[in-house]
């Protein structure tokens, strides 16, 4: 093959497992958000998911309205959820891709580019083997 060629395959090949290593479970095993409102007495943890995890409630908020305590525990998970933003850099609430599967789609690719970079090399070759043959 192809110096060149060779290059971008290393390249392709590197780019896929480091992915791969990001899509393990464990890199972001421990990434959580959280947050609290009412003065420390509704508390919220969101996970690496996006999901809500815990929510703590004092007792003692059980005696506020209805609405209040709805109030509260809102601002708790939105925290909760802000939090989890800001402790994972590009983190797009709407969406969230799956690095196992772009990691599969990735290695597809570089398997094709690496499959037609060595018929286009062997191309080359048979045009210069004819060429030097007159």
């Amino acid at each position: 093959m192809h110096e060149n060629g060779q290059r971008i395959g290393e390249m392709l090949a590197a780019a896929v497992q480091a992915l791969a290593r990001t899509a393990e479970p464990r890199a972001y095993a421990a990434v959580q958000g959280s947050g609290e409102a009412a003065g420390g007495q509704v508390r919220a943890v969101a996970g690496q998911d996006g999901r809500l995890h815990e929510l703590h409630l004092n007792p003692r908020v059980m005696r506020m309205a209805s609405e209040n305590l709805a109030r509260e525990i809102l601002l708790a998970v939105n925290a909760a959820l802000d939090d989890l933003r800001a402790g994972v850099p590009g983190l797009e609430a709407a969406e969230l891709t799956d690095p196992q599967e772009l990691a599969k789609t990735l290695s597809g690719v570089h398997a094709d580019v690496m499959r037609q970079m060595d018929e286009f090399a062997d191309g080359v070759e048979l045009v210069v083997r004819r060429l030097e043959e007159r």
